[in-house]
């Protein structure tokens, strides 16, 4: 089906905007962890520990960044610009999976404005928003394509999905196989490869 010019373009700012908020989350952490001071082991420390203004101990892993201000502010600015973007792609995701990346930008907007070494309920409800969520939308589309568009590359999307849930339930859930750090990696990167080849998909079909 022939889809309108209005929709495609449409489709291509949604996408253009998710593919936008990742390159703004990665210059975010790359800034935060090259900020003069800071203290950050992949293994162990979580990446909300980026956003804690304050250098102590906390759950048995040294936290240090001086950066905190300007990585919250970031994180902010992603959450926003990854919720604006998830309007834009309905049509073409479906209501669950765009909806999920709406939450997700809900969450890290959570997780920005109440960090985690002073609200840690509040920080750790807006980091479930952010990863299972988006997780479960991932994995929701996949499984029941809501739209004909997400018949295309179900399998790795699914993968990508599962991997994230699986991970997510091993980080609260003793024994650890890997460290919480490595898990919590591990978590956004199939998250964000996910969306960015969805993203990328959307730029190059609605350009054709």
């Amino acid at each position: 089906m022939t889809r309108s010019p209005v929709s495609n373009r449409r489709a291509a700012l949604g996408a253009a905007g998710v593919l936008s908020a990742v390159l703004l989350f990665a210059v975010t952490m790359a800034a935060a962890l090259h900020t003069s001071g800071t203290t950050f082991v992949w293994s162990v420390n979580m990446i909300s520990d980026l956003g804690d203004g304050a250098c102590r101990s906390r759950d048995g892993r040294w936290i240090c960044s001086p950066g905190a201000a300007a990585f919250n502010v970031g994180l902010l600015l992603t959450g926003v610009l990854l919720g604006a973007a998830a309007l834009f792609l309905t049509a073409r995701w479906g209501r669950w999976l765009s909806g999920s990346v709406a939450v997700m930008g809900l969450g890290l907007v959570i997780a920005a404005v109440f960090p985690a070494g002073d609200t840690g309920a509040l920080h750790l409800t807006g980091v479930i928003l952010a990863l299972v969520v988006p997780a479960g939308g991932l994995l929701l589309s996949a499984v029941r394509p809501e739209t004909a568009w997400l018949e295309r590359g179900r399998l790795p999307r699914g993968a990508l999905a599962a991997v994230a849930l699986v991970f997510c339930a091993e980080n609260r859930v003793p024994p650890a196989l890997v460290q919480e750090g490595t898990g919590q990696i591990i978590i956004v990167c199939c998250l964000l490869l996910a969306l960015v080849v969805e993203s990328v998909q959307v730029l190059v079909r609605s350009s054709g």
